[in-house]
């Protein structure tokens, strides 16, 4: 099922490369869509230099090959990873996906250097050109584009190391961290909307990669599998979430853009969104049909075979539109959205965060005092979609009840007051990061299914699990105590990690806890590592991250020591409350 990829697993060059050629060479020639789609949607922007044709043209259809390829990369490994069941079938998508990633390796470094063209004005080719790439590729934009160029040959070499559904999701993550790296660059990394914008761009970017990518590598296996009830039934299933998550995170993403609705009539950007809106329908209309067919051919019977046939003739099609659909997002990277002119949040809180200074925090503020963020809706969307999952084991309805209790927290945190005030206040920050750890990781960890080897580790290394136990909080604390705290402030992607290595933190702990022959002991070891730094916050004087909760303008609560000082308070009370609450239920374990 796993282990190394031999000569004998791979499938022949030659017949991937006959078959890859069918589906893909259609997908590729609408990449002169892109280019005339870009010329229209960006003859009104601001150009100080003009770096050319080849500029120019180029980017949006050298951004079209890497993110149909990387789509082919990530559905590729998602279908090797989970729903494919026969090893020569996983050899064959694996093998196409290192194709895959060799094409976006490619294209994004191309990517990379038309790029560059553009921002410096040099002409490709030109005597200059390339004299000083190493300062653009130390911008914030040049850093996400060089990344994403690394990230893609690095899953391109594991997508070679093996054939095993452990490969396959170990591709899957790798392309993941890649459709991340995109999702930091174009309109995404400078709207006034950045955190907003970022988060539906990665939701966007997962979801065309799991439906593209995986109906194009599964067009590409052999008949035996390309028709398998319980792979097409999965691939399904797997669509229509993409799709539902496609039309969310546009929309929420395009109206983010818009400034009016006038802008609906006269911006190139927002009617080439319209246009993909109106593929997007139009796919999800092929979907359905694809469905009924898919019925049909499972029922079996003397129409089975024709109902297979109309099957993929629908999904070739799809895959057509599907790639018309990639073109036009291309082509509306290279145009500047209308919230690229809009007056950006005035005040020093406004150019620090993005948005305007929250009003002073009254109950009825407090209570208001909400900013959706789509990466966390999402996240909560995945959990309950996992615990639902076809095959999943029986739930017990106190597993189930701790469960929403987590993702309810979840959403309070990221999307609610400890969110909206955690960016000017130093205590709503530390709130943010408490609840996310516990109660939110620690309900979400207990609520899962433990794995019985997970507990034989443990079971005879009871001086293991209390330093195991306090290595997610020691590590929120030593990101606070050093710079890294100001970078997650002013960088969404490390802002997003510090939420997830908070919530992972928590999930963490109680998985430990759970298998722990000495679980009391174990929890005791992240609640006094929480009390010191309680301590430290409330008695100390040096003001984390000075030059951000220091530099607010804030009318209301202007001593930012004193709020350090409060959330010192905050963090003794949590760790109090976490031995009176856990120390008993880890008693009665």
């Amino acid at each position: 099922m796993s282990g190394a990829a031999t000569a004998t697993d791979r499938p022949a060059p030659a017949v991937l490369a006959r078959g890859a050629a069918a589906v893909l060479i259609p997908l590729l020639l609408l990449g002169g869509a892109a280019v005339l789609a870009a010329d229209v949607a960006g003859s009104g922007a601001l150009v100080l230099r003009d770096a050319g044709a080849l500029a120019r043209h180029g980017a949006p259809v050298a951004a079209m090959l890497g993110d149909l390829a990387a789509a082919v990369m990530l559905g590729g490994a998602v279908l090797a990873g989970w729903l494919l069941r026969e090893d020569a079938d996983r050899a064959r998508a694996l093998t196409l996906v290192a194709v895959a990633g060799g094409v976006a390796t490619l294209a994004r470094g191309i990517g990379l250097l038309l790029s560059y063209s553009i921002a410096t004005g040099q002409r490709v080719g030109s005597e200059r050109f390339g004299s000083d790439l190493g300062v653009f590729v130390r911008t914030d934009l040049g850093i996400w584009l060089l990344t994403g160029v690394l990230v893609a040959a690095l899953t391109t070499t594991l997508a070679v190391t093996g054939t095993g559904r452990g490969t396959g999701r170990l591709v899957t993550l790798a392309a993941g961290v890649l459709a991340f790296c995109a999702a930091m660059t174009g309109h995404a990394a400078g709207d006034t909307s950045h955190e907003v914008a970022t988060s539906t761009m990665l939701v966007h970017l997962l979801a065309v990669g799991i439906w593209v990518g995986g109906l194009a590598v599964l067009h590409l296996l052999p008949a035996r599998s390309r028709d398998d009830a319980r792979v097409l039934a999965g691939y399904s299933h797997l669509a229509l979430v993409c799709w539902v998550a496609l039309g969310l995170s546009g929309v929420w993403a395009l109206v983010v853009r818009m400034t009016s609705p006038a802008e609906l009539l006269t911006s190139a950007y927002v009617q080439l969104g319209l246009a993909k809106a109106a593929l997007l329908l139009g796919l999800g209309v092929l979907g359905w049909m694809q469905r009924r067919q898919l019925a049909a051919s499972l029922a079996g019977g003397g129409d089975a075979a024709a109902a297979r046939a109309t099957y993929r003739r629908l999904a070739l099609l799809e895959l057509a539109l599907m790639g018309l659909a990639v073109a036009l997002a291309a082509a509306m990277s290279s145009s500047p959205p209308p919230s690229d002119a809009a007056a950006p949040p005035s005040g020093t809180a406004g150019i620090l965060t993005g948005y305007e200074l929250p009003a002073a925090p009254t109950a009825v503020a407090v209570l208001a005092a909400w900013r959706p963020s789509p990466f966390s809706l999402a996240l909560v969307c995945v959990i309950a979609l996992w615990w639902w999952r076809a095959g999943a084991p029986a739930r017990g309805r106190g597993e189930t009840l701790r469960l929403a209790a987590g993702a309810a927290v979840l959403i309070l945190a990221t999307n609610g007051p400890p969110a909206v005030y955690g960016k000017v206040l130093v205590s709503a920050h530390l709130l943010q990061h408490l609840l996310l750890l516990a109660p939110a990781g620690v309900l979400l960890g207990s609520a899962g299914t433990v794995p019985p080897r997970w507990r034989r580790f443990l079971a005879s290394r009871a001086w293991l699990a209390p330093l195991l136990a306090a290595v997610p909080v020691a590590a929120l604390v030593g990101i606070y105590a050093t710079g890294l705290l100001r970078l997650a402030l002013d960088a969404h992607a490390a802002h997003l990690a510090l939420q997830m290595l908070a919530l992972g933190g928590g999930v963490a702990i109680a998985v430990i806890l759970r298998c722990a022959p000495r679980p009391r002991l174990a929890l005791l070891a992240p609640l006094v590592v929480l009390a010191a730094a309680g301590v430290v916050l409330l008695l100390g004087d040096a003001l984390l991250a000075a030059s951000w909760f220091g530099a607010t303008g804030r009318p209301w609560w202007p001593d930012a020591l004193a709020d350090q000082h409060r959330g010192g308070i905050v963090v003794l009370a949590w760790a109090v409350l976490g031995a009176a609450i856990g120390l008993p239920l880890a008693r009665r374990r």
